[in-house]
């Protein structure tokens, strides 16, 4: 089973390529498409993500001597190639190739549980202390 995110705006769809692209790689046959809408993380999230969890990542990654972590982008490559794999298998192979799911296909629970992942990695790894949103 396969799954994209098709992002409207203004009645226009805005990832057309992405999902012809999808469409034009299924073989011959009948299949369900289901529509759905997704909550996606909000920008309070955005902001406390960008502002606080990738710059106390970035700093307690450069203190552990990960000194070529030089943005918060950066380090959210490294925290998404961490929490969010995801393998991608050629069936006629057997090969698989890992990438990461982007944090913009997360909705407020999932964004959500990907930060609590990242609090406890950072405990545990890095020994910071992100503190949530609330604090």
């Amino acid at each position: 089973m396969s799954q994209r995110i098709c992002h409207i705006e203004n009645g226009r769809i805005k990832n057309r390529e992405e999902i012809r692209k999808q469409f034009a790689e299924l073989k011959d046959g009948i299949y369900l498409v289901k529509v759905s809408t997704r909550k996606v993380r909000s920008l309070s999230q955005n902001a406390y993500y960008w502002g606080v969890v990738c710059d106390m990542v970035r700093d307690g990654l450069i203190d552990a001597g990960f000194e070529s972590i030089e943005s918060g982008e950066d380090a959210h490559e490294v925290m998404k190639g961490l929490f969010l794999k995801r393998d991608v298998i050629n069936y006629n192979t057997g090969e698989i190739l890992t990438g990461a799911v982007s944090t913009t296909e997360l909705t407020t629970t999932e964004f959500n549980q990907y930060i609590e992942k990242i609090q406890q990695w950072a405990a545990e790894y890095l020994g910071i202390s992100i503190p949530s949103p609330n604090e």
